[in-house]
């Protein structure tokens, strides 16, 4: 991997096995900078445009017996046709995956999916990327509520207002 001081931009090699997924403290051998690198990100995977939602979703994770093994409730980043991207307090256990919010209506929306990718930040929390598992006409509903309900607490200021005090 190639590493371009912030400082004086010389360019040196390092073996990316060396490098931590939350970044790792380097120096400079020429200016002697000190800096932070990180590995660099994989290539979007996605094939379904994300939209950017702060949606609160509650998971439930269960085993291939069926057994409850995590569960918890965390903000949707972002969605797309083929899945969503959970900000989590701690990583969720892989296995099939129940997720479930509450619509403006106080209807309850849930889905289907499975984890395919899970990473620590820099700031201790986790990205849990997500993928719908049986996308039909269910799915379609679920993503479309799931927007909606983003906008609409977007433009409601008695919303945004009541999210801050309970947050």
């Amino acid at each position: 991997m190639k590493i371009s001081c912030e400082s004086c931009h010389s360019v040196f090699r390092s073996d990316s096995s060396l490098i931590r997924d939350t970044g790792s403290l380097v120096k400079c051998s020429k200016c002697r900078k000190a800096f932070r690198v990180y590995l660099p990100q994989p290539a979007d995977a996605r094939k379904s445009p994300r939209i950017k939602t702060r949606n609160l979703i509650s998971y439930f994770s269960f085993n291939k017996a069926g057994k409850l093994i995590s569960e918890g409730l965390n903000v949707a980043l972002d969605i797309s046709e083929g899945g969503i991207l959970l900000k989590t307090p701690c990583t969720i256990k892989s296995g099939l995956l129940v997720l479930a919010t509450i619509d403006s209506k106080n209807n309850l929306i849930e889905v289907k999916g499975e984890l395919i990718r899970s990473r620590k930040t820099s700031r201790g929390m986790f990205l849990c990327g997500i993928k719908f598992i049986g996308v039909d006409e269910r799915m379609e509903h679920f993503i479309s509520n799931l927007i909606k309900e983003y906008n609409f607490r977007r433009q409601d200021p008695h919303i945004g207002i009541r999210q801050k005090v309970d947050i």
